[in-house]
């Protein structure tokens, strides 16, 4: 497969993988059937848990096996999680389905960055792991915004075929055998990392061990990891607006627009992390703490469209996650990519649930308000370790272009 076709198969599956309508509305399915925003916390509290136990052991799993049919596994997983929600729309169904798309993330997480790293050096093309996963990241957050989008107008009123928040689900569900479809035909390239050794389980534990003592051990690998982990781990205001949207008074039609801004933002975001792949951490940090301002504008303030600034934040966090994954991934050792990945997907977890513990103690009825103003601390902290911790890019050349 020549560089230009295998990116645009990666593009291809970003965008199929994250198209989903329903996912912009999902915590409306669950508040129209009476689960509260204080449960729907504890059930993303339960998914962090989950994640958190499994993401280390599953990205030594990644480093074993074939990642193309993890990952399509992982795709499999999460399909059955949204068919949970659907048919079984209480809290011990949300609970279940939380369950299944936790096992789909720790599966995924490490897996998907390390196949790409894995695909692209098979064409001699490693080199531009950062410009190719700010546009995957692109074509990811595309997807997302075209299902939001057509969320957005299938349960708007002023068009002639309104159908519900259950539709918006099976049509999500669909679109997964797409993604399976893409990331199983995908070349074989497992020769890249592959040195004859079988698969045993004594095998497996010597990667988990060397892929964490990785992380451990040298100090920048070290500090990439809690950079990742504080930004991914962050991802998630833009869970709450939806509920945020309905406590001001917003209409279900309003929230998928809202959120289609906010992914719009991301897409900015990840253009300008592709042009920039040699931006310094003083410039992506404190951009990253006026960001966090800016995020807690729109939460303070009570207009339901101020709640579009919370894009501007995500669009400078997206801004700053791209660069510290690409830094991470040309520094890890190759045979054990996915389980130093993993580790960061561990320490993420963390983050998400003490977010996701704030924001359901501090909840005030439906308004997760109070609890998303506290966890914007976090984000502050980031932006600071963001200016002190980047490294430079492995053999940058200040007098390269950026563009690739």
């Amino acid at each position: 497969m020549t560089t230009g076709a295998l990116r645009r198969r990666l593009y291809a599956l970003a965008f199929v993988d994250e198209f989903g309508p329903v996912y912009a509305v999902w915590t409306l399915w669950f508040n129209d059937n009476d689960v509260s925003t204080g449960q729907i916390s504890t059930a993303f509290l339960i998914w962090a848990l989950i994640v958190l136990v499994l993401e280390i052991p599953s990205g030594a799993l990644a480093d074993r096996v074939d990642r193309r049919r993890l990952l399509a596994a992982a795709f499999a997983v999460r399909a059955a999680a949204l068919s949970v929600w659907l048919i079984w729309p209480t809290v011990g169904g949300l609970l279940v389905g939380t369950t299944l798309w936790a096992l789909h993330d720790a599966l995924a997480s490490g897996t998907w960055e390390a196949m790409i790293h894995d695909q692209l050096t098979a064409v001699d093309d490693e080199r531009s792991y950062p410009t190719v996963m700010a546009r995957i990241s692109q074509f990811s957050n595309l997807g997302v915004a075209a299902g939001t989008l057509l969320g957005a107008v299938l349960l708007s009123e002023r068009v002639g075929i309104v159908v519900g928040l259950a539709t918006l689900g099976w049509l999500t569900v669909a679109a997964h055998a797409g993604s399976i479809s893409l990331v199983t035909t995908m070349p074989d390239v497992r020769w890249v990392t592959d040195t004859g050794e079988p698969t045993s389980f004594r095998a497996y534990v010597g990667t988990l061990r060397a892929g964490v003592g990785e992380a451990k051990r040298v100090p920048v690998i070290g500090k990439l990891v809690v950079l990742g982990a504080l930004l991914e781990g962050l991802f998630l205001f833009d869970e709450y607006v939806p509920l945020l949207s309905r406590t001001r008074g917003g209409s279900d039609g309003a929230a998928p627009l809202i959120v289609f801004v906010v992914w719009v933002a991301l897409l900015v975001g990840g253009e300008i992390a592709a042009r920039r792949p040699d931006v310094r951490g003083v410039t992506v940090g404190s951009a990253l703490i006026l960001g966090t301002g800016i995020t807690a504008t729109a939460l303070l303030t009570e207009p339901v469209w101020t709640l579009a600034l919370v894009a501007v934040g995500y669009g400078i966090q997206e801004v700053a996650w791209i660069p510290t994954d690409a830094r991470l991934q040309e520094r890890a050792s190759p045979r054990v990519r996915a389980t130093v990945t993993s580790v960061r997907g561990f320490g993420s977890g963390v983050v998400s649930m003490t977010f996701f513990a704030v924001v359901a103690v501090m909840s005030d009825g439906d308004d997760p308000t109070p609890g998303l103003l506290a966890a914007l601390v976090l984000l502050a902290i980031a932006g600071t370790l963001v200016i002190a911790w980047l490294p430079g890019r492995m053999g940058s050349d200040p007098n390269r272009p950026s563009v690739g």
